[in-house]
């Protein structure tokens, strides 16, 4: 993927949060360096609530990254979070601030996320239809057992101090035995 290309699928990302990139107060302007045959760069900016995505290299830069396509691809469709992608090296700052990269990901859709995984639940659920209600029953019974045993083991618990306070009154008559042949033994 080029740098035209992937720009315009960042563009194409962040279009849904115009109405966030209204709140930066500061210009944010992140230049990306793509590490590929080509070597291409492209640029994310906000600036005056406005996201600007450009395939070049943006001279005044609020900081410089440089990334594979398929993770700057990743990291705004919002399949990888801004801090996972720098952690695991998806992402090397190469200067500036990294503040101003990780303002980006507030632009970033979060429900794309649950949209890819809402269809795969649906097509699921049109094949397998009655099977996976089915499933859902049995885990329900399952859980009421379960509430059972609970609720059996405390009962358990006070039975087995019982016998325990039997112990203690027993002790007492024993001495009170020991006590008798002394005096049984002072008659004679």
């Amino acid at each position: 993927m080029n740098n035209v290309e992937l720009s315009k699928k960042v563009e194409g990302y962040l279009k849904a949060s115009a109405s966030k990139a209204k709140r930066f107060e500061d210009l944010v302007a992140v230049t990306i360096s793509l590490i590929s045959e080509n070597n291409e760069d492209l640029y994310v900016e906000v600036k005056d609530g406005k996201i600007s995505v450009a395939p070049y290299s943006y001279n005044d830069f609020g900081c410089a990254i440089e990334a594979a396509p398929e993770s700057v691809d990743k990291i705004f469709s919002g399949e990888v979070s801004f801090d996972k992608a720098l952690s695991d090296g998806l992402v090397r700052v190469c200067g500036g601030d990294v503040a101003k990269f990780k303002a980006l990901e507030v632009l970033v859709p979060a429900a794309k996320k649950a949209a890819a995984k809402a269809p795969a639940k649906k097509a699921c659920g049109t094949k397998c239809g009655t099977k996976a209600k089915a499933a859902e029953k049995p885990a329900a019974k399952t859980e009421a057992p379960k509430a059972a045993v609970k609720a059996e083991a405390p009962k358990a618990a006070v039975k087995a101090e019982a016998p325990k306070a039997a112990v203690k009154t027993e002790a007492p008559k024993a001495a009170v035995k020991t006590e008798a042949p002394k005096t049984v033994a002072k008659k004679k």
